[in-house]
């Protein structure tokens, strides 16, 4: 970690980059493996990655590391239909908090993935999940299939809202804000 601390900014362009990747890898492993069955897919693990990324990544890279883990989660799961959709609502899950990291660094306020602003992302986030995959299976089966799947779909984003809550006051309390507060 001490190495991290002494990054200047020109070093850290490539510490964003393989941090972003490493969060792309979290978010397919989580998708892919920790996950619970349902009769229209699965709830998983892989959401309270996209927040945490999001809440921890610089401007975009949140944003393109929770696209490319929920896609790749999709691809490799044999669901290929499903990334294009996929990659659309995990980014766009990932937008709130990457707003607001973008202003509390703004505003010169201390960067904490458990925060007031972070925890009110989480209904804009939600509600994504369940619009975008409403909409998604509306344009690919029918009316019928996406009324059937709200019956599971707030079921996602409230798992990944708990594991996220859980990992980040973790996260906080062992000082991880502080490590990477000069990662713009």
């Amino acid at each position: 970690m001490q190495y991290i601390k002494t990054q200047s900014k020109a070093g850290n362009g490539l510490l964003i980059v393989v941090f972003t990747a490493l969060f792309a890898a979290l978010v397919t492993v989580t998708t892919m493996f920790i996950k619970i069955p349902t009769m229209f897919g699965y709830v998983h693990a892989g959401d309270s990655m996209i927040y945490l990324g999001a809440s921890f990544l610089p401007g975009p890279f949140g944003v393109i590391a929770s696209a490319i883990g929920g896609g790749m989660s999709d691809l490799i799961s044999g669901y290929p239909h499903w990334v294009i959709p996929t990659a659309i609502i995990k980014a766009l899950n990932a937008l709130p908090f990457a707003i607001v990291r973008y202003y509390t660094i703004k505003r010169g306020k201390e960067l904490r993935f458990i925060s007031l602003p972070n925890m009110l992302m989480l209904i804009p986030t939600s509600l994504v999940t369940v619009f975008g995959y409403f909409v998604a299976h509306l344009l690919m089966y029918d009316w019928a299939a996406a009324c059937a799947g709200l019956v599971t779909e707030w079921i996602q984003p409230l798992a990944g809202a708990i594991i996220f809550v859980v990992v980040g006051k973790s996260l906080d309390m062992l000082g991880l804000n502080k490590t990477f507060k000069n990662m713009r």
